[in-house]
């Protein structure tokens, strides 16, 4: 290691990607359970701008310097107290909770970092755990999915999208049938990933001959009240987004109401591997819409905040050998 100082992407308020720049940090050190780690990729998520913007506050705060980045791919510089089965130079991935990807070293927490594959690349390998964990945990989890032997008719709300386009292939690799949803110049590409069937939202009458669904996986927002009637008798609706009036309608699961159901991922060790493992079988890929260097994390994000992105963004880190 060079020294004691890092490249970084930084904001130290609250505001849109004017607020991004670049700093020079210290590298952190990782305390009891968690692996400092050399960063070769990490992604850009819309929880990235949803949280510099204040949106999410005060759920979720900012820490100033924030370092944005919730995914990192990389490599095991050492390992703190207690952490054991990370070796040195090992090439692993995580989710951070607390973001610090966008930099040349993070520190990850154990049970959140899992090996990668041999032969999986830095960019998929930070494509994954955001996206890839949310899509999981709300078609298992709160969807009632199972990974193995699905009966479930599955319709995915942005279907093209960083977390819909991950959903499309779980679904389509548990055995679920997948209807999904998206723009016609997108039709290909979720038809190359499994779909069943495609429907382009922006055709009158979308969605006349649509059967009943089982689950609506909703990965861009839509308001629940529109896709209920949509619902089989034991459906449901997932959340991957959900605002204050998709809580008010899950009250309702309790009191034998609708199932509406919002989602907040967890982070953990165990999903990433089971994400890893449909990579490695050939039923999962990252769909790349554009990479960026460090230097150029503004400019990711705008990319991000236009909404126009199939798959996802990703940061490549030069890292220091």
């Amino acid at each position: 290691m060079p020294s004691d100082f890092m490249r970084a992407v930084v904001y130290r308020s609250y505001g849109g990607p004017e607020v991004v720049t670049s700093a020079e940090l210290p590298i952190p050190e990782p305390g009891p359970g968690r692996i400092l780690v050399r960063v070769h990729a990490t992604s850009v998520n819309p929880l990235d701008f949803k949280i510099a913007t204040g949106s999410f506050r005060p759920l979720l705060r900012a820490r100033f310097p924030q370092v944005p980045g919730y995914d990192v791919a990389g490599e095991v510089v050492r390992c703190g107290p207690g952490v054991t089965g990370f070796a040195s130079e090992a090439r692993v991935h995580a989710y951070l909770a607390q973001g610090g990807g966008a930099a040349e070293y993070v520190v990850t927490t154990a049970a959140d970092t899992a090996r990668m594959p041999a032969g999986m690349d830095y960019v998929t390998a930070a494509g994954l755990p955001l996206a890839g964990m949310t899509a999981l945990q709300g078609l298992r989890d709160a969807g009632g999915m199972p990974l193995q032997g699905a009966t479930q008719r599955v319709l995915v709300l942005g279907a093209s999208g960083g977390v819909g386009h991950l959903a499309v292939q779980i679904a389509r690799a548990a055995g679920a049938t997948v209807i999904a949803v998206c723009s016609g110049k997108n039709r290909a590409l979720v038809e190359s990933l499994g779909a069943h069937e495609v429907i382009d939202y922006g055709v009158a009458d979308a969605y006349r001959d649509l059967a009943p669904c089982d689950i609506v996986l909703d990965c861009v927002g839509q308001p629940a009240s529109s896709w209920l009637p949509r619902l089989g008798h034991r459906g449901c609706f997932v959340a991957l987004t959900p605002g204050p009036a998709i809580f008010l309608r899950s009250l309702g699961n309790w009191v034998g109401g609708t199932k509406v159901r919002p989602v907040f991922m967890k982070g953990n060790a165990a999903d990433l591997r089971v994400l890893d493992a449909l990579v490695d079988a050939g039923r999962l890929r990252v769909v790349v819409d554009q990479s960026f260097p460090l230097e150029q994390t503004r400019a990711a994000w705008e990319r991000s905040m236009s909404g126009r992105t199939t798959g996802k963004l990703i940061v490549e880190v030069a890292s220091s050998p």
